[in-house]
């Protein structure tokens, strides 16, 4: 059974805020679109969109139906979903999406230990920070998403996997002149210039308060990249720091790139990987999460 047109088509408009790339996503001429929209409006006696010169616009009212309107389409994916693992029981394509760092020194050993028992099996792979991919997992085109799991991102139809705890420390090259001092305090980086690597907010939620509870405020940010290559590349001139997960320091020693020595860390967290509940059907999907958690239980996250 088809999901609800007239509800897709909002749900398109809301996104893109405009009508001919709405009516190209769903399949529709323009005119046809605009008509179950106002069928829409005509169903729930209210307007649910402004025309404003950049693009529609929701009301308050197309809000609120919005956000209902991706729930239903979420529940009609993951029932899609289910009954797929139902008939068939097993993928030929696994999904992931994670970032730089788990890419590089996380994927690789779980694949070929999960190819081992799913022959034929094959894995494609979106290299993102995860807030960025969590849409992707949660439209199906993603089945595995893994990244720093956040107490207050609990949704309906995600399950989340702690696999590892983290530590948010400070890197800095080594000539950098606060490896001179053996014990570094929040005082000590207010006035050094920043690099932010941020996969959306959590970082900077988690810098905001290692700086509130020592009563200052929090530097601002020299650059701000979701690139972690091109972070590090300004941290090794030497002149840069940059707050990142401490645990994954011996990936860059080659670049003679360390952890500082702070007092205390900035924070710490769980990183781990989100899945959606239907997809949790799947064999290999299961299989993928525990082949993670074994390796983060292993210590194979202390690179």
């Amino acid at each position: 059974m088809a999901m609800d047109r007239n509800l897709l088509a909002l749900i398109k408009v809301v996104e893109s805020g405009n009508l001919t790339r709405a009516a190209e996503q769903v399949g529709l001429a323009q005119p046809s679109l605009t008509k179950r929209l106002k069928l829409l409006e005509e169903e729930y006696g209210t307007k649910l969109f402004e025309r404003r010169p950049h693009g529609m616009v929701p009301t308050e009212f197309g809000n609120t139906l919005y956000q209902h309107a991706k729930r239903i389409a979420q529940q009609h994916l993951q029932a899609a979903e289910a009954i797929a693992a139902r008939k068939s029981g097993h993928l030929d394509i696994i999904r992931v999406g994670a970032g730089p760092v788990i890419r590089s020194y996380f994927m690789r050993p779980i694949y070929e230990a999960l190819r081992e028992e799913f022959t034929g099996l094959r894995l494609e792979f979106r290299n993102d920070v995860h807030l960025r991919n969590l849409p992707f997992l949660r439209n199906g085109q993603l089945d595995i998403v893994f990244g720093a799991i956040a107490d207050d991102r609990e949704e309906d139809g995600i399950e989340t996997f702690p696999i590892v705890d983290s530590t948010l420390g400070m890197l800095a090259h080594e000539r950098h002149p606060l490896f001179r001092k053996k014990s570094i305090n929040a005082r000590d980086l207010v006035d050094v210039p920043w690099i932010h690597y941020s996969d959306g907010g959590l970082a900077s939620r988690m810098v905001q308060g290692f700086y509130t509870r020592h009563g200052l405020k929090a530097p601002d940010y020299d650059v701000r990249t979701t690139s972690l290559e091109f972070g590090l590349e300004m941290v090794s001139s030497g002149k840069f720091i940059m707050p990142a997960t401490i645990e994954l320091t011996n990936a860059f020693k080659l670049l003679r790139i360390d952890a500082l020595p702070l007092e205390e860390p900035i924070d710490r967290f769980p990183i781990g990987a989100y899945v959606r509940t239907s997809s949790l059907r799947f064999p290999a999907v299961r299989r993928l999460i525990e082949l993670a958690e074994d390796l983060g239980a292993a210590g194979s996250m202390q690179l």
